[in-house]
C-alpha cells in the first residue's frame, strides 16, 4: 500500500497482524503507536463502503494526528475533504476524524456505522466514552472486518479502567475472551527501544526519557502501570493499606459518612477505629447503575435511607454528611422551595447527620497524613523499628479502591483533586477523616545538616526506596 518510505518497525507489525476485536498497543512514549494506528485505519478501504474512525481526546490533539495522516494517505489515493473532516477514497472508502473533549459529545457519533474505531492516548477518554463507541461498530453488508483499536502511555483520567480492561486481565500478547460479550482483546507493549527510527536519529530523546524522575520515568520510558502523572495519592498501597475482611470488635467505635447524589451516584462508607486510632474502612455502598461512576441509581431520598437501613445493622456511633444535605431542593434560578432537605427526610426514615467539615485542603492533608505510615524510630541509632499504617481498607471496598487509585490532581490548582473525575468516595473518606483528625505528634529533631539528621534521612530513604520501588537517590532528595 506504501511505498519504501515507510516500513513497519517489528513491535508495530505485530500490532498491525493482531485478528482481535480490541488491541490496546504501547505503554511508553516513543512506541511509534500513532503512525502504527493511522497505518491501521487504511488496511480496508479496497472496500467501497468501508468507514474508518480516529479519535483524540480534544481538537488541538487531534490536529496532531491529522497532520501525520497528510504525509501518510495521500500515497494511497486519498483526498481530504475538509468540511466533512474526513479522508475520502475514488471508491467510496472513508476515514473520518473526531474528537469527545466533553462527556456529552459521544452522542455526536449517535447513528453512525463504523468498521473500524482507533482511539489515540486512549487514557485522556472515559471508559463510558469508548464503550459507546463499541456500538458504533457494526456493519450492514458482508466482507468487512470489525476493528476496535488503540494506543496509549500510562496515565490519565482513564488510567485505571483501561488498566483494568487490559493490564490486569491477562499477560501481554494474550488473548482474552470477555466472558460476558464473546469478544477478544489483547495488549500489545511497546518502548522507545522499539522504534529504531527514534534511536538512531533522536538518541537525545531516548536520554532525556533516561534522565526523567524516577516517577515518570517508570511510566513514559518502561511503561509500568502502577504509577502515572497527576496521581493525587501515590502513598496509597493496598499491599500496605489493604486487608482481607475480618470480624469488626463490638468494642471499636463505628462511624458512617454520606455524600448524596441523583444523576451522579451517591456514596455511603463505613469507618470502626481501633483503640490505637487507626481507621478501618469495612464497607461501601455507591448508589450508581451497572457499575458506572458516572451514571446515578437516581433514587429518592428515602429510597436512599431505606437501602442504608437494609445494609446497616450494627450500632453506629454517628452519622456524617455532605453540608449540601441541608439544603432544601429549591427551583432553578429562585428561592422557591420545591421540597426538604435530604437530612429531613433522612430524619423521618430514623437516620441523623452531622454537618461534615468540608474544608477541602485541609481535608485532603488529612488524607495525606493518613495515609503515611506511623514510624518508631530508635533515638540512638536512628533506625526504623516498625512502620505501621493509620488507616486500612478492606479488599472488599473494590469500587472505592479504584476510585482512590485513579484520582488525580486539579490541573488548575494542583493542592485540590479535581471534581469532574468520580469523587464520591473520596469525599466520604475525607470527611470521615476530618471527623477523627489526626493531631501531628511534637518530635524532637536534630538541627538539619548534622551528621545524626543526615544518617536519619539516609535510613528513612532506604526504607522508602525498597518500599515504593525507586533508586535511593530519589528516595534521599523526597525525604526531609
Amino acid at each position: 500500500m506504501f511505498d519504501d518510505d515507510w516500513t513497519p518497525h517489528p513491535q508495530q507489525e505485530r500490532f498491525l497482524e493482531r485478528s482481535e476485536f480490541e488491541v490496546l498497543y504501547g505503554g511508553a512514549a516513543g512506541g511509534g503507536k500513532s503512525d502504527a494506528l493511522l497505518i491501521d485505519a487504511v488496511r480496508d478501504i479496497k472496500f467501497p463502503r468501508y468507514h474508518g474512525l480516529l479519535l483524540r481526546r480534544t481538537y488541538p490533539q487531534l490536529q496532531e494526528i491529522m497532520d501525520r495522516a497528510d504525509e501518510y494517505y495521500p500515497r494511497t489515493g486519498g483526498r481530504w475533504v475538509g468540511k466533512k473532516s474526513r479522508w475520502e477514497w475514488p471508491n467510496g472508502a472513508k476515514v473520518s476524524f473526531g474528537h469527545m473533549q466533553h462527556e456529552k459529545d459521544k452522542q455526536n457519533f449517535q447513528g453512525k456505522e463504523f468498521h473500524f474505531v482507533g482511539f489515540d492516548e486512549l487514557t485522556h477518554f472515559t471508559e463510558s466514552q469508548y464503550l459507546y463507541l463499541i456500538s458504533r461498530v457494526r456493519r450492514s453488508s458482508a466482507g468487512l472486518g470489525l476493528v476496535f483499536r488503540a494506543t496509549t502511555n500510562p496515565g490519565g483520567i482513564g488510567h485505571v479502567w483501561v488498566k483494568k480492561r487490559f493490564i490486569d486481565v491477562t499477560k501481554p500478547y494474550e488473548t482474552y475472551i470477555d466472558p460476558v460479550a464473546g469478544t477478544s482483546r489483547i495488549f500489545i507493549p511497546a518502548t522507545v527501544y522499539d522504534n529504531p527510527s527514534i534511536m538512531d536519529n533522536d538518541p537525545e530523546y531516548v536520554r532525556r526519557l533516561e534522565s526523567l524522575p524516577e516517577l515518570e520515568k517508570l511510566r513514559l520510558l518502561y511503561g509500568v502501570w502502577d504509577a502515572f502523572e497527576g496521581q493525587v495519592f501515590k502513598e496509597l498501597n493496598q499491599t500496605t493499606h489493604g486487608t482481607t475482611d475480618f470480624h469488626i470488635p463490638n468494642e471499636w467505635e463505628r462511624i458512617m459518612v454520606f455524600d448524596w447524589g441523583y444523576a451522579r451516584p451517591w456514596c455511603a462508607l463505613w469507618f470502626a477505629i481501633d483503640f490505637d486510632g487507626v481507621m478501618y474502612l469495612y464497607r461501601e455502598k455507591y448508589g450508581m447503575v451497572d457499575n458506572d461512576p458516572n451514571k446515578g441509581a437516581r433514587q429518592t431520598n428515602t429510597e436512599i435511607c431505606r437501602e442504608i437501613h437494609k445494609i446497616e445493622t450494627e450500632r453506629i456511633t454517628f452519622r456524617v454528611a455532605d453540608p449540601a444535605c441541608w439544603a432544601p431542593t429549591k427551583m432553578k434560578g429562585s428561592n422557591t422551595i420545591l421540597g426538604p432537605s435530604f437530612t429531613e427526610d433522612a430524619s423521618k426514615e430514623g437516620l441523623y447527620f452531622l454537618k461534615a467539615d468540608n474544608d477541602r485542603l485541609r481535608g485532603k492533608q488529612q488524607v495525606h497524613q493518613r495515609f503515611s505510615l506511623e514510624q518508631v524510630v530508635n533515638e540512638q541509632t536512628g533506625e526504623i523499628l516498625s512502620e505501621t499504617p493509620r488507616f486500612v481498607a478492606f479488599n472488599s471496598c473494590k469500587r472505592w479502591w479504584e476510585e482512590m487509585q485513579s484520582l488525580y490532581e486539579d490541573p488548575r490548582n494542583p493542592e485540590d483533586v479535581d471534581t469532574d473525575q468520580p469523587d464520591e468516595g473520596y469525599d466520604c473518606l475525607r470527611y470521615a477523616f476530618m471527623s477523627r483528625p489526626i493531631i501531628p505528634k511534637v518530635q524532637r529533631r536534630e538541627p538539619q545538616g548534622t551528621f545524626a539528621s543526615e544518617r536519619k534521612r539516609l535510613i528513612r530513604a532506604r526504607a522508602y526506596s525498597t518500599r515504593h520501588g525507586i533508586s535511593l537517590a530519589a528516595a534521599y532528595a523526597r525525604i526531609r
